[in-house]
């Protein structure tokens, strides 16, 4: 039988370890499963999995560190995971980051420790940043609902927060208002008016989809990612395989639900017992199906 994930990690690189050890505690608290590859320099720190949501998580003080070759791999195991990417960071090169706000870097949601905390309970920011400016988005049925509830014509509307009837016309339609404008407008309507911000929207249109395949990862625990009706994880019989079967481990029954070292027709190495192989050859051609079965048959 294999090993279950690793839950913790050690050796975490100094700068973040207070914020790392924070984020973790934010998310075990909720019930969260966790693969730990904070120790590990790739384009994940860790997975956190529950009955109800995936996260794949960075970690990073600085978040501007942060760089767009890794963030690819970074999103490509999100969708694989049908899960939620997320960055959290304390700061950027020039200022600290505000709790309550969404920031973006290549198109993944940044955010404070606090702020994953409410985002866990269900509190999602109503703003986020962009081009350095603060944008406030609306629930258009709840705008309209609630300025006709109080007999206001959208120039009526405009009169009274200091604004244009056209641009209450593009908040009413969903437009973002900059942040002063959208605390006047709901000092006025109310808090409902507002909107949620959508942390990741191509996880949420591929969320119903099941994506299979055969992935290639750089910078990941893993060498190759195999996704079918179950995931496998797989790492080539080069280096240390040691820690390469201690790393597959740690993600058993969280990110994949087998895993398996792969080796080359003449390579002599030594694989644990209890740690499926496959041979190179076998995997260049095979379906994703097939390599799954091929996994489940050495484990039996």
């Amino acid at each position: 039988m294999q090993g279950s994930h690793d839950s913790g990690a050690s050796g975490v690189r100094s700068g973040r370890s207070a914020l790392l050890d924070t984020v973790l505690n934010t998310f075990r608290s909720r019930g969260y499963v966790i693969a730990n590859y904070a120790d590990v320099r790739g384009c994940v720190d860790f997975v956190a999995v529950s009955k109800h949501s995936r996260f794949v998580v960075r970690v990073l003080s600085n978040v501007d560190a942060l760089r767009e070759e890794s963030v690819e791999e970074f999103l490509r195991l999100a969708d694989l995971l049908s899960a939620t990417p997320i960055i959290v960071g304390e700061r950027t090169k020039r200022d600290v980051l505000r709790d309550g706000l969404i920031y973006r870097r290549y198109g993944v949601p940044v955010v404070t420790a606090s702020t994953l905390e409410r985002i866990l309970d269900g509190d999602y920011p109503k703003s986020e940043v962009y081009n350095g400016r603060v944008l406030v988005y609306f629930n258009s049925a709840a705008f309209k609902a609630a300025r006709r509830a109080l007999g206001l014509s959208q120039n009526d509307l405009a009169t009274r927060v200091g604004a244009t009837k056209d641009s209450i016309y593009r908040y009413e339609h969903g437009y973002p208002a900059l942040e002063p404008v959208a605390k006047k407008i709901a000092a006025i309507l109310g808090e409902d008016v507002l909107s949620p911000v959508s942390l990741y929207e191509r996880k949420m249109q591929k969320q119903a989809e099941l994506v299979t395949g055969v992935f290639q990862f750089r910078r990941a625990p893993w060498d190759i990612f195999v996704a079918s009706a179950k995931r496998v994880a797989l790492s080539a019989a080069r280096g240390v395989v040691r820690r390469k079967v201690e790393l597959l481990r740690r993600g058993k029954g969280v990110v994949h639900d087998y895993y398996a070292v792969v080796v080359s027709a003449s390579a002599r190495v030594s694989v644990p017992d209890d740690v499926p192989t496959i041979r190179e050859d076998e995997i260049r051609e095979a379906k994703p199906k097939e390599i799954l079965r091929r996994v489940e048959e050495e484990l039996e």
